[in-house]
């Protein structure tokens, strides 16, 4: 699959409403390397690879018929972060939920929170008489790909809601273009695939976005149940835009690490192959290097996180997307998280599961 030419998503749609309530899920994802090799001007040179899974952390949209002439959105955050566990005043501005209410004529608000759902009820036309509400297990900012799970799930609920179908390969495609085309956002193309298709996969990138989709192929039915028992995904609590963290990383610094990031992806993709976890870990510890090298400020946290555990049996510790903040990904055998636990403190830890299922309908 590829990215839709510009300007795809940018054609006027006939204005309409719901028929009937629809729910949608869609997953969040970790890479485990290659990540910042499928942004578009760095793919452009010999393409991009990345490797990793969807993960057990859900977006949740939920459609449903309103007042005609009315849109309402809202927003509502579940789980942990909305109980604001010890985040601190930006978690919880960010946990607390969120709801607007306009008319059906008057222009989207350009209110940042809400940009994604005014980009994706554009896309799909479905504008007058609709209520959508995203229920999210992670605040925005988090470095997960929940923006793109958002989309994704608003885009299967809205089609679902006014009786259409839609492929994976549509969802992830119309979502890209709704960051690039409609928001403006120099993104790039793995997130909407993950929270699209789902499980483990091994993905190519060319200038226009995602190129190749292939299910990782695994050599041993012990290696993900072992990986994932030594995953840990620690909050750092700091939200960012990640467009923003991209932005103030050097084009030419990052098409110069993009070898080292392909070359980790292969290296953690022909550990599944095989069914060894050492060779796993090895390609997540170079890819983790490679992107350190390539924005120390976008790293530091994890630099100082890694400084912290240091002596505790961390095998792998990386910031998840752009970096920046969000979450940490950090990997070390089961038997070490109980000390890995009592250093962190009170920083929320998530313990995913590795290779769920990709965006579905959920019980209305």
């Amino acid at each position: 699959m590829s990215t839709p030419c510009a300007g795809s998503l940018l054609a006027p749609r006939a204005l309409r409403s719901p028929l009937w309530r629809a729910a949608a899920s869609a997953p969040m994802r970790v890479s485990f390397a290659g990540g910042g090799s499928d942004l578009p001007g760095v793919a452009r040179q010999d393409g991009g690879r990345v490797v990793g899974a969807a993960i057990d952390l859900r977006v949740r949209v939920v459609v449903e018929p309103f007042d005609r002439g009315w849109v309402r959105m809202e927003l509502a955050p579940r789980g942990r972060d909305a109980e604001q566990p010890g985040g601190g005043a930006e978690v919880a501005e960010a946990s607390a939920p969120r709801v607007l209410t306009r008319r059906r004529g008057d222009p989207p608000r350009d209110d940042l929170a809400f940009r994604l759902i005014e980009a994706t009820l554009a896309a799909t036309g479905v504008g007058d008489g609709v209520a959508l509400q995203v229920e999210a297990e992670t605040s925005p900012g988090a470095g997960l790909g929940g923006s793109a799970s958002a989309a994704v799930a608003a885009l299967f609920a809205l089609r679902a809601s006014v009786g259409e179908a839609a492929s994976p390969e549509e969802l992830a495609r119309e979502a890209v273009a709704i960051e690039r085309e409609r928001l403006g956002n120099a993104c790039g193309a793995q997130d909407q695939v993950f929270a699209a298709f789902g499980g483990l996969l091994d993905l190519a990138f060319d200038a226009r976005g995602c190129s190749g989709v292939r299910p990782l192929a695994i050599g041993s039915p012990g290696l993900v149940p072992a990986l994932s028992a030594g995953l840990l995904l620690v909050d750092t609590a700091v939200r960012r835009v990640s467009g923003e963290v991209l932005d103030r990383v050097d084009a030419g610094a990052a098409c110069e690490a993009k070898g080292e990031l392909v070359a980790a992806a292969g290296d953690v993709a022909r550990g599944f192959e095989i069914g060894s976890l050492a060779l796993v870990l090895s390609g997540m510890r170079r890819g983790a290097a490679a992107k350190v090298r390539l924005s120390e400020t976008a790293s530091a946290i994890a630099v100082s996180m890694k400084q912290r555990l240091d002596g505790l049996g961390v095998e792998v510790l990386r910031m998840c997307g752009a970096g920046g903040g969000g979450h940490i990904l950090v990997w070390a055998p089961p038997e070490r998280h109980a000390r890995l636990l009592d250093a962190l403190g009170p920083c929320v830890v998530r313990r995913p599961s590795l290779g769920a299922p990709g965006v579905r309908i959920e019980p209305a």
